[in-house]
């Protein structure tokens, strides 16, 4: 006979977790799956977690040593061939505990911990275990099969949180095949002594910095960015971009990888690093027709798998929206087991939860962003390198035989001439004005 439990989750990134936390705190037995040999291990983000969610679970989380360092300054930069134009933001005046909610973090070490919170609350791990697929019976859900002996579990309901490319949503007629808009993650972690890393970028303390790259010398002119994330000893550094563009490029991600750290600007800030983890991952960032759908008999999809990614350069979030999902599936499971009915309608209270929450409504606003952002390819070929050589200009200081230097006046009308020959009033005006659009 297989085994069987309230609740069966793989995966056991953040969404799993927490929901499976939630779970077992309600009464209900639940075992949760990872196919790695400890949470965490084949998982990969940026590395800025946003903690509103966790603090309300485990305020201790801090002082627990899952996170690296809270974020006081971001920046973003627009890189040309050799040049550099950034904007930053340095706060120092967030006041602890939680530092803005803004935490660099390597999800090796976060997601072993919060798994184990789980476990603390009476949920079962098993690891190094692929599920291969959903037990049905007739249209519903009742089960998963491992790839080991005695891996048929069966179950009142079955939270697929097992990423974007979610092979158990496919099979359970919940999603497609991924388009090749979604976007590859590839990161290197690389170690640096802990005083050199708070020297060279004038941090204090358990400070962190966290800077977003665009334009050619980032991503090549693709669609995309690149980051560098501060932890305690290393560096987060990678790039995320759509995979028909490296398709079309032809370039393999670890060149693309490569000729963002061989920039000059970010080259100075990794010289004596030594590498320690290369990662790649599919990150689901897609339209609103690739979604796959929620719920279906006896089962329900949470986190990376249900599509939730906030993809926006500026925030770069995932991790917390997959947390959220999983709180609100729990939920729902826990309102479906005191009724006894795990029908998709009993479960439908998920989705209406989740598309009431700031995850969904923040992945919905940036999608018609980057939608837009796709129908003009020039924001990242072409405006970083006509921003960084009119900057250029401006702050150039000009000899004139004649005069000893070149006025202020004539470098503004050389900007002004730049602008009007190779962007156009009209053409920028109509473009931000879309991209206004797209963000009410």
């Amino acid at each position: 006979m297989p085994e069987r439990f309230d609740v069966a989750i793989v995966g056991a990134g953040p969404g799993a977790s927490m929901a499976a936390h939630c779970l077992a705190k309600a009464g209900l037995s639940v075992i949760m799956f990872e196919r790695g040999d400890t949470p965490g291990s084949k998982a990969m983000f940026g590395g800025v977690l946003y903690t509103p969610i966790l603090e309300q679970f485990f305020p201790d989380f801090v002082e627990a040593g899952c996170v690296e360092r809270h974020v006081v300054e971001k920046r973003f930069s627009l890189l040309a061939e050799s040049n550099e134009v950034a904007v930053g933001f340095r706060f120092l005046d967030f006041e602890p505990p939680y530092y803005n909610h803004s935490f660099t973090a390597l999800r090796a070490r976060f997601d072993r911990w919060l798994a184990g919170k789980a476990e603390e609350a009476g949920a079962l791990l098993v690891t190094a275990t692929v599920v291969d697929e959903v037990v049905r019976e007739g249209d519903r859900v009742v089960g998963v099969r491992a790839r080991r002996e005695g891996g048929e579990i069966r179950a009142n309901v079955v939270i697929a949180a097992d990423g974007a490319n979610s092979l158990l949503a496919k099979q359970a007629g919940l999603r497609r095949e991924l388009p090749l808009t979604v976007i590859l993650g590839v990161k290197e972690v690389l170690s640096l002594p802990r005083e050199i890393i708070e020297d060279r970028f004038n941090l204090e303390g358990n400070e962190g910095a966290a800077i977003e790259y665009l334009g050619g010398g980032a991503v090549k002119g693709l669609m995309g960015a690149a980051f560098l994330y501060t932890n305690k000893d290393t560096l987060s550094v990678g790039y995320g971009c759509p995979l028909h563009a490296l398709k079309e490029l032809k370039q393999q991600p670890h060149e693309l990888l490569n000729h963002f750290k061989l920039h000059p600007s970010v080259r100075r800030l990794l010289r004596g690093t030594t590498p320690e983890e290369y990662s790649a991952h599919l990150i689901p960032e897609l339209g609103p027709a690739d979604l796959p759908r929620l719920v279906t008999d006896g089962m329900l999809v949470i986190g990376g798998a249900a599509g939730l990614i906030n993809a926006n350069p500026i925030f770069h979030e995932g991790t917390n929206m997959a947390m959220a999902s999983g709180i609100l599936a729990a939920r729902a499971v826990i309102a479906a087991h005191q009724r006894g009915d795990f029908s998709a309608t009993s479960l439908a209270e998920y989705e209406t939860g989740l598309r009431a929450s700031f995850a969904w409504q923040d992945m919905a606003r940036y999608q018609q962003l980057t939608r837009t952002a796709e129908a003009h390819p020039e924001l990242f070929s072409k405006y970083p390198y006509d921003i960084a050589s009119m900057a250029k200009t401006l702050m150039t200081v000009k000899a004139a035989a004649a005069d000893f230097q070149v006025p202020k006046r004539q470098l503004e009308l050389d900007v002004l001439d730049h602008f009007l020959a190779e962007i156009g009033v009209y053409s920028f005006a109509t473009k931000m004005a879309r991209i206004g659009r797209a963000m009410l």
